[in-house]
Parts: structure tokens; sequence; C-alpha cells
């Protein structure tokens, strides 16, 4: 390629290097110049312009950009078109970016006029994110170099893009005496935040005795529930591979792959797995938002990477987390905020002929001079709910007496003799369009807290894709009522038959249950017969 300056005159089809300011607009730099603009330049008076005029073998900037990112870059990446010798590499979905180090050196070194650049080594990036960016410097480069760049990509691109695939996720918490309940419930707050940045589930949560025996059976149950990565946050950090934690993950037939992470804070981390499942003991800094190197370990995880050694001792260059954050969280998952306006129905089924509790109808029974079933539509209204369809069918009039001056609307279902599957069908079907979700809630459960209702809004409201989840309150371990369903379900919902609710359409979609602590039994507590009254109101 010839640069310099040149006679005006002699400048028409070659590229102007030096952006030219003329009375009637400006002409930018990099533009092929026509002898229209030639004329302009000349009756500008300008006599002399620098430029550049390729030669024979060479390659323009744009056709050398797209051919050179076409050789280097993967597959599963988007290339923007080379505009001004520069070609720029997006993400296409979540995921991690890792590069070869001494290939992209290499690459760089072949010319100066030919520089590829990247952002950091398993960098967690959003779909549309800019990856790395191809630049040619000046305006041609020598079909040679193009050439031999090509040739140094027949090893395979210079860096890869691994996607990542969510998946649920359990989380195992050991506590000792005088440990404060708050401090646990911070840490499955933080965690499931943390997943639900990552589009992953919190399926199972569960707290045990710092003990070996009990955490090897909540592994067990965890697996049961549908998880396919368990996190545990013992109450005291892993420092050794006789500790609790990795002596219960071999118990329950697992192995222990690593204890410690060259990565501060963060270095209490196990790595491990159970049948190729990934089993991780969280560090102490974990309970906490901020980026440490349990993050690091997650994203490798969910991209499907494997936790060897040389991938471990990698974490080290970077590692010092606390001094810089040196692979922060993408922008936009950092600023990502709950939704303000999340409005939720609810659905409270009261159409059942209570024979289990004799010949009189459960459900007006009185607890603490309130009629049960008024209790738990009270409960689900001061909890937050927005539209409350409560599905009669038995005595329906007696039921909507109760019920009196409640903002309730009030649907029969003729066929509540089948089973409870029609009147959540019912249900869902009556509330209204403007709802993201339904938190459906038994009649006969007169325990249900309105902070229980508030808490499952607020937590299920915070999930990024709520709409397609299913929010469960647990207490030591079991699932209770009521279940909070994201509109996507509405449809299932709606064509259920029988007497099997909504559990086959849980069964079918475990990844979807999002998990919610509670700190009583009044999740699963009902009254079914009389004895169950006598030994509530005993209680009372």
């Amino acid at each position: 390629m010839k640069f310099g300056p040149v006679p005006v005159e002699d400048a028409a089809g070659a590229v102007l290097a030096h952006a030219a300011r003329l009375p009637d607009g400006r002409l930018r730099k990099g533009i092929r110049l026509t002898e229209a603009e030639v004329a302009r330049l000349q009756a500008a008076g300008i006599t002399e312009v620098v430029v550049a005029r390729l030669e024979d073998g060479d390659v323009d900037e744009d056709a050398a950009a797209d051919r050179v990112a076409t050789a280097l870059m993967p597959a599963g990446v988007r290339l923007s078109v080379a505009a001004t010798g520069r070609v720029n590499v997006y993400a296409v979905g979540r995921g991690i970016v890792r590069f070869d180090r001494d290939r992209l050196k290499a690459v760089n070194k072949i010319d100066e006029g030919m520089t590829i650049a990247c952002v950091q080594h398993n960098q967690l990036v959003e779909d549309g994110d800019m990856i790395a960016t191809l630049k040619v410097i000046p305006y041609s480069l020598p079909g040679t170099v193009v050439a031999t760049v090509e040739r140094q990509a027949g090893a395979g691109p210079v860096l890869a893009f691994h996607r990542l695939t969510a998946r649920p996720f359990a989380l195992i918490q050991t506590r000792v005496d005088g440990m404060k309940p708050s401090i646990l419930a911070s840490t499955e707050k933080v965690t499931k935040q943390r997943l639900n940045q990552l589009g992953c589930a919190l399926v199972d949560s569960r707290v045990v005795a710092h003990d070996e025996a009990e955490v090897t059976a909540a592994i067990a149950a965890a697996r049961d529930h549908g998880a396919e990565a368990i996190l545990i946050c013992g109450a005291s950090a892993i420092s050794d591979r006789r500790d609790v934690v990795p002596a219960a993950v071999l118990a329950a037939g697992g192995q222990v792959d690593r204890v410690g992470l060259p990565a501060d804070p963060g270095n209490l981390l196990m790595a491990a797995q159970l049948d190729g499942m990934p089993v991780i003991g969280m560090p102490g800094c974990a309970r906490a938002p901020r980026l440490n190197g349990f993050d690091w370990v997650l994203h490798l995880v969910l991209a499907g990477l494997p936790l060897d050694e040389d991938e471990i001792a990698d974490m080290a260059i970077g590692g010092l987390l606390m001094e810089i954050a040196s692979r922060p969280l993408p922008r936009r998952m950092v600023e990502r905020r709950q939704p303000d306006n999340i409005a939720i129905g609810g659905v409270l089924l009261a159409a059942g002929m209570s024979r289990r509790m004799g010949t009189g109808n459960k459900l007006l029974v009185e607890i603490e001079g309130v009629p049960m079933v008024r209790r738990a539509a009270m409960a689900m209204l001061e909890g937050g709910i927005r539209d409350l369809v409560v599905v009669a069918g038995h005595e329906p009039d007696h039921i909507a007496a109760a019920l009196d001056g409640l903002a309730v609307r009030i649907v029969e279902n003729p066929d509540f003799a089948k089973g409870q599957a029609g009147s959540v069908a019912a249900g869902v079907t009556a509330l209204a369009e403007t709802v993201s979700g339904a938190l459906i809630g038994l009649g006969d459960m007169p325990f249900i807290a309105p902070e229980l209702v508030a808490e499952m809004i607020s937590d299920h409201g915070g999930l990024g894709d709520h709409e397609a989840r299913i929010s469960f309150p647990v207490f030591a371990g079991r699932r209770g009522n009521p279940v909070l369903w994201g509109r996507t379900f509405f449809p299932a919902l709606s064509g259920l038959a029988g007497d099997i609710g909504g559990r086959g359409i849980l069964a079918e979609n475990p990844a979807a249950v999002n998990s919610i602590s509670w700190h009583d039994d009044s999740i699963l507590r009902d009254i079914d017969t009389d004895d169950d009254l006598k030994r509530e109101s005993a209680a009372e």
C-alpha cells in the first residue's frame, strides 16, 4: 500500500487518509475518493491531500477484517459487518468467554496492522455483550499477512464462548447451637438471588444440624426433590477433607475433588461431585452478595466445564478479589431490581364436602371466633393478593355468607364432587387477565399468616422469570401450601380435571420450582377431622 500526500487531481480512486472540512460539508477519512469528491476539494481551494492507495496483492481493511474474524472466531457468536476495518464479536446468550492466551498473543504479533482484543478469561457476559473486537489499523493489509492469520486459525478459534445452561439447585445449610436464624434466612436469600440472576431455580432448601449423618441424609433428600446441583453452606467453614461437609459427601457416595480455592475471598470452598452432579461446599463469604470465588465456580459449573486442578489453579491470576474485582458481573445483572408492581391474584379452594369431618362443613367452623374459610381469605387479602377468587361448591350460600364484606369474588364449581382439580381450573380461569401469577390456597388451612403471603409475593416477584416459576413454602425440608404459580402455567391449570390438582404439572417442571423457607409449620397444618380441630383448639 502506498501512503502519503498527492496532488488533488491525482487522488481519484484513492482512500482519503485525513478528513477534510469543506464549505459544503465534511469528507470523512477512509472514504474512496470519486471524481465528484475530487472536484469538491478543488472547488474549496485544496491542492493536496493525504491518501492511501492499494497495490497488487493488498486486501482492503474491511475485507481483511471480515476474513480474519471469520477464521479466528468460534461458532455460536455474532460478528458485525466490517466497517472502518473493525469487526465486533457479540455473545449470543449468557455465557463465559475463554481464550487461548498464547495463540492470541501469537496472532497479535503476526503484523502490527492487525489487532484483536477480548474480555478477560472466564468473563461472564450477557446476551448481546461485546466479547472481542478485531481492528485492521491501516487501510489495507498485504494478502500474505491475511493468509498467515488464516493459517494460524487452522488450529481452531483463539477464543471460545460457553453458554450457561440453567439447572435446578438445592441449598443445604447446617446450624450449631446459638446460631441466629437470621443468618440462615439471609444466606438463602442471597443464594437465591445469585441463582436467579443466572437463570437457575432453587428447588430445595433445608437446614440441618452440623452433623455428617444429617448432611448425608439432606443430600439424598435434595436429589429426590429434583436438584441437579447441590450447594452446602456449613455453620463452620470447611478447613480439611475430614471435616463434616466433605465427609458427608463421601458418605453419600460422592467424591471430593478439591478443598481450597486460589481466590480471596473464596479460599474455603469445596468442589465435589455425586454421580456427575456438582456438589459445592460454599465458603463463608458466599453468604454475602459481593463477588467472590464461589461465583466463578458457579459459572464454570453452569458452562459444563470440569473443575479440574488446572482450572482451579488458573483462578489464581486475578484471584485477589478483595483488592480488585477483575471479573465482575455484567452490569445488567448487577442493576437488575425486583419489579415494583407485581400483580398476584389468588384462588382459595373452598368447594369440598368435608366428608372426614362428619356432617358439618368444616370451613364454617369458627377458630377464635372467625369461620375457618374467612381466616384463610383474610390472610391472602392482607398479605397483598390483588384479585381473590373463592371457589365454592358444597353449600355455596353458607360459604358466601361467611365471607360477607370481604373483597372477594365467588365462583361456583358445579363438579366439585369430582375432585380438587376442577376447582383449581375454575378459579384460575376466573382470574383477571392483568395478574402475572396465582397464589392457590386451601380453605381448610386457617393458620396461614398474611406475613407468609407477603413474603411469597415478594420472593416470587423478585425472580426475573417469575411468570414461568412455581413458588413453594418449605418448613423442615417439607413443602407446604399455599403454592404460587406463574402465569405461564395458567393454561395447564385451567385444563385440570379429577383429584390430582397441580401435582402432575409440578412433576413435569421441577426446574421451575422456587423454594421459600418459612419459620413455622403453619404451611403444613390443615383441618381434616374433628381430632385435628380439637388438637388445634387445645394448642391455641
